[in-house]
């Protein structure tokens, strides 16, 4: 494991697509093998914070805030648990809606791959530790 990184262990529903699941470096039980939208896909990717940072720097900050702690209208991220943070941005990702900031969600985290989105999550819930 790659210093600075934590596992993170999630449940995609609906938020990766085939292709993906396909051609992504995770580990899957036999159960998962083949896709289907109505059942979750368990993944587990290794967040590292480090890359999460400069990803957070570049997409996040300006709306939630230099520490997660939220702004305005932007919700805190900080505090959350691991599995929410990459739940809620993949569900984002996937185009499900959740209030009045979705189009802005949707549009910021839509070229994230879900490496991106693990370290995201790895370097918020980091802030927590420190």
């Amino acid at each position: 494991m790659r210093p600075g990184a934590i596992t993170i262990v999630t449940c995609f529903a609906l938020a990766v697509s085939p292709q993906i699941l396909a051609s992504a470096d995770v580990e899957t039980s036999d159960s998962e093998a083949e896709y289907s939208p109505e059942s979750a896909l368990v993944r587990t990717l290794t967040g590292d914070e480090t890359a999460g940072e400069k990803l957070y720097r570049r997409n996040c900050r300006a709306c939630h805030g230099a520490t997660a702690g939220g702004a305005a209208s932007y919700p805190k991220l900080l505090g959350h648990p691991t599995g929410f943070l990459v739940d809620r941005v993949a569900r984002y990702r996937a185009g499900e809606r959740f209030g009045a900031n979705t189009p802005l969600m949707a549009q910021g985290v839509r070229k994230l791959s879900d490496q991106n989105i693990a370290d995201v999550a790895a370097f918020i819930v980091s802030l927590d530790q420190k």
